[in-house]
């Protein structure tokens, strides 16, 4: 999942294709224990966010949003989305 369902991504540089993941609790919840900051960092994760919590745009950088389906949560998503275009791609 945080690297698009394809083997780890690298530029023509070698770098890791940076991205951003947003999640809600239940996703906390499910990472903090299965992986460190430093593995996430080896996967391209630059930065890693509550979905509820305020947050700048980053326009140039994909997000990977590890959530329930939960209404509320897809309402925050569009939200988002629609008036600060958080990312430059969404997986969700």
């Amino acid at each position: 999942m945080l690297n698009f369902n394809v083997p780890h991504i690298k530029n023509s540089t070698g770098e890791p294709v940076w991205k951003v993941l947003i999640y809600d609790r239940f996703g906390q919840d499910i990472i903090s224990p299965l992986l460190s900051v430093k593995e996430l960092r080896d996967m391209g994760i630059t930065l890693h966010l509550l979905l509820h919590s305020d947050r700048d745009p980053i326009p140039d950088v994909p997000a990977v949003y590890f959530v329930m389906p939960t209404e509320e949560n897809i309402d925050r998503m569009c939200q988002v989305e629609s008036v600060t275009r958080v990312a430059a791609k969404v997986n969700i």
